[in-house]
């Protein structure tokens, strides 16, 4: 404890400098905790792809046709097929939309099979033409129950010019990823009948194959079929997909990573001039303490503590900050909320960031605290003098 305060108060015998330091110290961790939070959701949202799943969408501008189901089905190594179609959608409030995905809804809890659905509730969406399955976490949001009769606001319209009413009759859970974006189960039959345009199309089909390792030649296969069609495919394993979904805001890894590195260089930079300058400043006190009966190793240690408290209390603040700030920025990036729901700052980079302040320190603070250490108590106090 007297350690502490010893170095609490040399931390503080500068208040000014301290403060800017710190200041900078925080603005630097805050950067860092936003770009590798921002690498690690990246690669998390690639990793929560499956290899073994082929993405099969439009070459160009035309919705694919529903009947290239039985077609695709007949490609060797195609084990399971579902297709989607995304009705965009809004509850009161066209701010916050959500979508609606009209499908087969036995063939798509099979190839989605990270979504979860009672049976009972699944049956029942079988059995109600107008039914619908709600993200569980979005509908508590909203307050809607099984039994509710819902309508929904679309820039899709409806033949008959009525708004979308569907029942809710059950929930969908994604355990590997409860911050899923809001959307919701339909049936296919019932929207492609009930809407003006684009009747038996869909936006696109899901593919199971039986080997990942082949999945390149059955996605060559299937985009064959249709090479002369009125509407070519483009068919990609999931995890391509996503990859390539996300280089369309540039190549953000290795971009966060060229920037950290520079704030980790500016930011090392400048705690080596503000500890050494102020260690050089103290060499009389440590002079007076080692008079006083302070070993080496204490004045080592004390050097070592002030330098670890600056670093440590402006990681941890910049951090905390960084916690609260990066589902904002996040936010801002679709393509990443299209995989993550909502993304969270990782504990791994929470805990990057403190093993990255204990670094700093040590290198910061390596040469004055052995400066200080061998430091000959006569020609401290000389300096005094």
């Amino acid at each position: 404890m007297k350690m502490f305060r010893l170095a609490w108060a040399g931390l503080w015998a500068k208040p000014v400098r301290t403060t800017l330091t710190l200041v900078s110290l925080i603005v630097g961790f805050l950067l860092f905790g936003l770009l590798q939070g921002l690498h690690t959701a990246f690669a998390l949202a690639t990793s929560r792809t499956q290899a073994d799943r082929l993405l099969i969408s439009p070459r160009f501008e035309s919705p694919l046709p529903q009947s290239y189901l039985g077609q695709i089905q007949q490609v060797p190594g195609v084990k399971e097929v579902t297709w989607t179609g995304f009705l965009p959608a809004f509850y009161q409030d066209a701010r916050k939309g959500f979508v609606v995905i009209s499908t087969d809804p036995v063939s798509f809890i099979q190839v989605r099979n990270e979504y979860v659905v009672k049976p009972a509730q699944l049956q029942a969406l079988l059995a109600t033409r107008t039914g619908m399955l709600v993200l569980e976490s979005f509908a508590q949001e909203l307050g809607w129950k099984i039994g509710d009769k819902v309508p929904l606001g679309s820039l899709v319209p409806r033949a008959d010019g009525a708004p979308w009413t569907f029942d809710v009759v059950g929930f969908v859970t994604n355990p590997s990823n409860p911050g899923s974006v809001p959307f919701a189960l339909a049936n296919y039959d019932y929207v492609n009948e009930s809407r003006t345009n684009l009747k038996d199309r869909v936006t696109r089909f899901v593919v199971r194959v039986d080997d990942p390792r082949r999945s390149l030649e059955t996605a060559e296969a299937i985009d064959e079929l249709f090479a002369s069609s009125e509407a070519p495919s483009r068919t990609q394993a999931e995890n391509e997909y996503a990859q390539s979904d996300m280089a369309t805001i540039g190549d953000v890894q290795r971009l966060t990573a060229a920037i950290t590195a520079a704030v980790l260089f500016a930011t090392l930079f400048m705690t080596v001039n503000v500890i050494r300058q102020a260690a050089r400043e103290r060499t009389p006190q440590f002079g007076m303490l080692k008079t006083l009966g302070f070993s080496d190793r204490k004045v080592l240690a004390l050097v070592v503590g002030e330098a670890l408290l600056l670093c440590l209390l402006g990681a941890l603040i910049g951090l905390a900050i960084t916690t609260v700030t990066f589902p904002l920025v996040a936010s801002y990036l679709p393509n990443l909320s299209g995989y993550l729901g909502t993304p969270r700052l990782s504990g791994r980079v929470l805990l990057l960031g403190v093993v990255t302040a204990i670094a700093l320190t040590a290198v910061s603070a390596a040469l004055p605290a052995w400066k200080a250490m061998r430091l000959n108590i006569v020609d401290a106090l000389r300096m005094r003098a």
